[in-house]
């Protein structure tokens, strides 16, 4: 507000009213007249935006540039009737755009959210991050995009609540897209106890995973060991479903319940926190029945092993050979 202060002090004199308002020989009629053409011109507006919106979505797929074209043919509309209408009063058009030029000047530096609003509206829809129906993720809030006006990008939420957030704060934080592609990845963790066998527990995870209808087989879904926590051996489920969120927590849903009953018939415990007394005695050294050999498992996005290194005797071999070269 101090430099819209500043400002207003440097600016010259706005023209006086007479320079742009003429206001001599009106007469009711006059005033009749230019309030039908200002009214009319909102009527005109209205209907304008809807035409335009009604023939561009029969050959315009974008929403985005269904809404901004049809905005920008109401505004212009607006403005020659607003125009036309100043004019039957007696009104000077130029030297009042020229009092306006630096109002708007002084108002901008004001309000300068209100500004910023606008112009990441107009970013947003020009660069389409999302599209009106998208699901997306915006400061901490989860929705569908129903519009994006001159201030604020409006979303309907899960929960049916209407959430509007700024269009300055839109382009701040990050944005993330959840339905722009078909299909979207989600994680299940699962705990285990430290005495499971692992390698079954893994084939009777993968299997329960294919039991599940909305999770799909392409890509394919893999099951990882992923950490040893601290009452767990905690394996991550990886698998793809309909981008959706109600796809998401439906497919959620049935793993959990695939994977309890998978584990439960195949007699490994789902581990939780606890508090073990040992007793004392030795713990069985070789759960797997046999010693280990190498491990390696197959995974669908996992590149093959290196491979193995040479031996010392080769690489001493190989040296002797070039120093006698």
């Amino acid at each position: 507000m101090h430099l819209a202060g500043l400002l207003v002090s440097t600016l010259p004199e706005p023209p006086d009213v007479e320079e742009v308002i003429d206001t001599d020989g009106l007469t009711g009629s006059d005033w009749l007249q230019a309030g039908g053409i200002f009214v009319g011109s909102i009527v005109v507006a209205v209907i304008v935006n809807r035409i335009v919106r009604a023939v561009m979505r029969r050959s315009v797929a974008n929403e985005f540039a269904v809404i901004i074209t049809a905005r920008l043919c109401a505004y212009t509309v607006f403005a020659v009737g607003l125009v036309y209408s100043m004019s039957s009063l007696g009104v000077r058009v130029g030297p009042l755009l020229g009092a306006l030029g630096i109002t708007t000047l002084v108002l901008a530096l004001a309000l300068q959210s209100v500004a910023e609003n606008f112009v990441g509206g107009l970013i947003l829809q020009a660069r389409r991050p999302f599209t009106i129906g998208d699901t997306v993720e915006l400061d901490d809030h989860v929705g569908v995009v129903t519009d994006i006006d001159s201030r604020t990008t409006v979303m309907r939420g899960l929960d049916g609540t209407m959430i509007r957030i700024p269009n300055g704060d839109v382009l701040k934080n990050p944005i993330v897209t959840l339905t722009r592609e078909r299909l979207r990845r989600s994680e299940l963790v699962v705990g285990v106890a430290y005495d499971s066998n692992l390698e079954r527990a893994t084939e009777v995870l993968l299997e329960a995973v294919g039991r599940v209808e909305r999770i799909v087989d392409v890509p394919e879904p893999m099951v990882l060991l992923t950490q040893f926590g601290e009452s767990t051996i905690d394996i991550t489920i990886y698998y793809w479903h309909r981008s959706e969120v109600p796809a998401e927590l439906a497919a959620t849903h049935d793993l959990m319940l695939a994977v309890h009953q998978a584990l439960a018939d195949a007699g490994i415990t789902i581990a939780f926190p606890q508090m073990v007394v040992w007793p004392g005695h030795d713990a069985d050294g070789d759960p797997y029945g046999r010693h280990p050999g190498p491990v390696y498992s197959e995974q669908p996005h996992a590149p093959p092993p290196a491979p193995e290194p040479a031996s010392k005797r080769d690489v001493e071999r190989r040296r002797r050979r070039f120093s006698r070269r």
